[in-house]
């Protein structure tokens, strides 16, 4: 290169360093003195720039929760917690944010982005393409379908059963994180798409594939920032893929599977040659809905099936594996428990039916205390009002807020389940708290609230309800058990510290080092 060639270089690479400094100011000026939510208090780094938050949440391990919690201390109910996003800590905020079908809330490109899946019913932003998409699959989900399918649920529940006897008889320890898993993938595979790989029969039931999907959740605000990464790793080959990260092998499978019967329903319904002898899936429901035919491709139905697996396993898995862990921790809540199934269910082993389980006060508020104390997704997942001024008046001094339309609005459900003024003792698992107040029910958010809460809930629910009457009709802990138990399950190297959330990472982050929770099973008197 010659000396002109030199100094031309020298020049160019000087203009755009001007250039970007220029932009760099200008952005700080906007955001400070010119954004439409400049009147929010704030600390100012954050108002600047989201690698703020990006330092709590990817550095720190999900720290920007408590982050946050302590900014509210500071600032107050209302705050700006990253350069276009607004947070409350008041929970009656909730109905605010998170409204009903009356009003209009999209999602925030920023947050859904992290995931992967654009074309799936989560990350649809826009309000009116969510409620298309979700009115075609609202029936699916119904509660009265979700009856229906009880014998399917029912299958795998009796599957778990057949398990945890094989843990009682060889003595072994289970990992109940990975068996609750399995028996959560194995219904939504069966339910959704006729199709269950039996994962609850697998001798380690699989742990390859919850792990799989928890890192692709704890892995999203990365990508929220770094888009250009996600979108990098999804089109690296599957056997790059698979050797930076052995876990997903099993989630690849399932994601190759999805895809092939997406294909083959999709040509059966081109054919005009639906089959009749295969159950009824997701596919054929969105397939056979009203939406247009843009919104029955196969990239997108590809994503809903993701989704739906993924979403429909982790959570509800862990509420079951919390809830397991405190009956047997705390002998007088499994008591209590045991007293009202003995008398609802007298006789071991005979049909339970869904209707009769879902009206047990106790049974329900182990759920309901699970689901607090679970968290199950733990993100911040942002509304937009997009054609109107949303006011907010602050509950202690009665001043108004006023924000603007298109502004990310935002509370965190770590934060209202371990707020003390609602659930005192916040840490404890006190099913009791639910039966002492009635009024509590308007802070569970387990399942979000409004137009977008998860569309599985009543699935969810049947789940944890038909396998937690199933197990502790029959065992009994170390602590406690009755006439009739045929084993007493028994913590294994677990404590309080293996099912404790610790910080955000879209579902909650433990202790790190955890091996799970993990349980032997006694034999008690004559088997």
């Amino acid at each position: 290169m010659g000396f002109l060639g030199i100094i031309f270089s020298l020049s160019t690479l000087v203009l755009l360093a001007i250039l970007f400094s220029a932009y760099l100011i200008s952005l700080v000026v906007y955001r400070l003195l010119f954004h439409p939510i400049r009147h929010i208090p704030g600390p100012r780094l954050a108002t600047l720039t989201f690698w703020y938050e990006f330092y709590y949440n990817v550095i720190q391990r999900g720290q920007y929760v408590y982050k946050i919690k302590s900014l509210h201390d500071q600032y107050g109910p209302i705050v700006r917690i990253n350069p276009d996003e607004v947070h409350f800590i008041d929970p009656d905020a909730y109905k605010l944010v998170y409204s009903g079908a009356n009003k209009k809330r999209d999602k925030w490109v920023l947050f859904t982005r992290g995931f992967g899946i654009d074309n799936s019913l989560f990350s649809t932003n826009p309000h009116e393409l969510h409620r298309g998409r979700r009115a075609a699959l609202n029936s699916l989900f119904s509660k009265q379908q979700v009856r229906k399918m009880q014998p399917t649920i029912q299958e795998r529940a009796d599957a778990m059963l057949d398990r945890l006897k094989g843990f009682r008889d060889d003595g072994g320890v289970i990992n109940l994180k990975y068996a609750s898993a399995a028996f959560t993938c194995d219904v939504i595979m069966q339910y959704a798409f006729g199709n269950s790989k039996k994962k609850v029969n697998a001798e380690d039931f699989d742990p390859f594939f919850h792990e799989a999907i928890s890192t692709g959740f704890n892995q999203a605000p990365m990508h929220n920032r770094l888009p250009y990464m996600l979108y990098a790793m999804q089109k690296m080959p599957k056997s790059w893929l698979l050797k930076l990260n052995s876990n997903m092998t099993s989630f690849a499978e399932a994601q190759k599977d999805i895809g092939m019967q997406v294909r083959r329903i999709l040509e059966e319904n081109a054919s005009g040659k639906a089959s009749t002898d295969r159950p009824h899936t997701i596919f054929d429901q969105i397939i056979q809905s009203k939406l247009p035919p843009s919104e029955k491709s196969f990239s997108r139905l590809a994503q809903e099936g993701g989704l739906v697996v993924g979403a429909a396993t982790v959570g509800t898995a862990w509420a079951i594996t919390v809830a397991v862990f405190y009956l047997v921790h705390q002998p007088e809540t499994l008591k209590a428990l045991k007293t009202e199934l003995g008398a609802s269910i007298p006789k071991v082993g005979e049909k339970l039916d869904l209707t009769v389980l879902e009206h047990l006060p106790y049974l329900s508020a182990v759920i309901q205390e699970a689901l607090r104390v679970s968290i199950g997704a733990s993100h911040r997942s942002q509304r937009i009002c997009p054609d109107e001024s949303v006011t907010y008046t602050e509950p202690d001094t009665g001043r108004q807020w006023h924000i603007p339309p298109g502004t990310p609005m935002s509370l965190s459900h770590i934060l209202i389940f371990q707020d003390e003024k609602i659930f005192p003792d916040p840490l404890a698992f006190k099913p009791e708290r639910w039966l002492d107040d009635p009024e509590l029910d308007r802070y569970q958010v387990a399942f979000s609230k409004g137009t977008r809460n998860c569309i599985g809930m009543n699935l969810a629910l049947a789940e944890m309800y038909l396998i937690l009457a199933e197990i502790f009709r029959r065992y009994g802990s170390d602590r406690y058990s009755v006439s009739g138990d045929i084993g007493a399950l028994e913590l294994f190297e677990t404590d309080v510290s293996d099912v404790t959330c610790v910080g955000d990472g879209g579902v909650p982050y433990i202790t790190e080092g955890s091996q799970g929770v993990r349980f032997k099973i006694k034999k008690l008197g004559k088997q």
